[in-house]
């Protein structure tokens, strides 16, 4: 696709070209007129001196002719003149440039000579000046649609820079000005507002809600414990107890994860995390969903990888893509893989459909054709908040041999 031209660009062509019609069809006015006057002005003068010379009786003494001006009449006329026919004729006459009209009256043959030398030169002179505004004009047009166009664009740059920087709705430029820029900068002003209370509104939501949670989910944890504890003769009670300690844990987890994307990703030092240890425990977890299933659930770690992330963060992004393949693989392996900078997670599922692999990543849109009820539809939608959140990357591709395939990319962790 061919890019657009700036704004500033814009309004500079717009100048030169404004300049290129003027000029030209002044300069085309100015050369039609130069060649009217020559034709009409020096014709209708050489008209007037033939009737002189016409008038004029015939045998007495040829009248005084102006400098610039020769009367020829019949032998008078050189010869290859007389051969030429009755009218205006421009040619050369030996070295020098001349007009020549030639008139037959009664047995008589005139011719009236005019040089047009200094004509000509003028002329020149004339088209030469033509064409040196012509140019002239065409840089004005430049220069002045360069200054006007800074000068134009100037409030917009100021205004672009001000959002860019994140201003607030009362430090953008241009507030109190009447024309178009005007209105656009309180335009931005009111939706820069309408957005900065919305996401305050939504952080406070997500905050209140995670921190309200906190306390009863710690409490559970606790009595999970204690009763863990207390069932250890017990062991069909002591898993149960056990799974209710793991899912609170989890739970507990999954709220400190949303408190911290509730803060501003720029204002938080994300600490070095191993990410083995996040990989094999989620590997784990999520064992009980391929119970009876034949799948083989395979780990490819060949050494320690890390990444500067915190580990709630990273831990519900690996366990929401071990969980979705787990899912929906019924037969044949899970491959996972884990180098530095990357974690391919792959299957050899049902696969997706192309209608649901473009809206994946939204929030209640499902991998398969389940009924609501089994699945909020929200795991790869927070999957992908997570991952824009940390400035991670996450694709979705389509092995050859059917399945499907998620690729996690994230820079290695600083040592800093």
């Amino acid at each position: 696709m061919k890019p657009r031209l700036s704004l500033k660009q814009s309004i500079s062509l717009t100048y030169i070209l404004l300049a290129i019609i003027v000029a030209g069809a002044f300069s085309l006015v100015s050369y039609i007129s130069v060649e009217i006057i020559e034709e009409k002005v020096i014709d209708a003068r050489l008209a007037m001196m033939a009737d002189r010379l016409i008038d004029f009786p015939p045998g007495e003494r040829m009248p005084d002719a102006p400098p610039d001006i020769q009367f020829l009449i019949d032998d008078a006329i050189p010869m290859e003149l007389q051969q030429l026919p009755v009218g205006v004729h421009e040619l050369m006459l030996g070295s020098r440039q001349v007009r020549l009209l030639l008139r037959d009256h009664d047995t008589h043959r005139y011719a009236v000579v005019q040089e047009v030398d200094e004509l000509e030169h003028t002329e020149r002179v004339i088209r030469l000046s033509l064409a040196v505004g012509f140019v002239f004009s065409i840089l004005l047009a430049a220069v002045l649609g360069v200054l006007c166009a800074r000068r134009m664009i100037a409030p917009v740059a100021a205004l672009a820079d001000a959002v860019g920087r994140n201003a607030g709705p009362t430090e953008l430029p241009s507030l109190s000005a009447q024309d178009e820029i005007g209105v656009l900068s309180r335009a931005f002003a009111k939706r820069t507002y309408e957005l900065q209370q919305f996401l305050q509104r939504e952080q406070l939501f997500t905050g209140d809600v995670s921190h309200e949670l906190r306390t009863p989910l710690t409490i559970m944890l606790g009595a999970a414990e204690v009763l863990a504890a207390q069932l250890s003769d017990h062991p069909a009670q002591l898993a149960t107890a056990e799974r209710i300690r793991r899912v609170a844990a989890e739970t507990a987890q999954r709220v400190s994860a949303l408190l911290l994307l509730a803060r501003a990703p720029e204002l938080q030092g994300a600490p070095r995390t191993i990410l083995n240890t996040i990989v094999e425990s989620e590997m784990e977890r999520c064992q009980p969903l391929l119970y009876g299933k034949p799948v083989e659930f395979t780990l490819d770690l060949r050494a320690s990888v890390s990444a500067n992330v915190y580990p709630e963060l990273a831990g519900i992004v690996i366990g929401n893509l071990l969980r979705n393949a787990c899912q929906h693989t019924e037969q044949g392996h899970i491959s996972v893989q884990l180098v530095a900078g990357q974690l391919v997670v792959e299957d050899t599922g049902t696969g997706l459909p192309q209608k649901v692999r473009e809206r994946l990543f939204e929030r209640f849109i499902h991998g398969d054709d389940r009924p609501a009820h089994e699945g909020a539809g929200l795991g790869l939608s927070i999957v992908k908040r997570v991952v824009d959140y940390c400035s991670w990357s996450l694709q979705l591709e389509t092995p050859e041999a059917g399945g499907t395939r998620f690729v996690l990319s994230f820079p290695p962790a600083s040592h800093s």
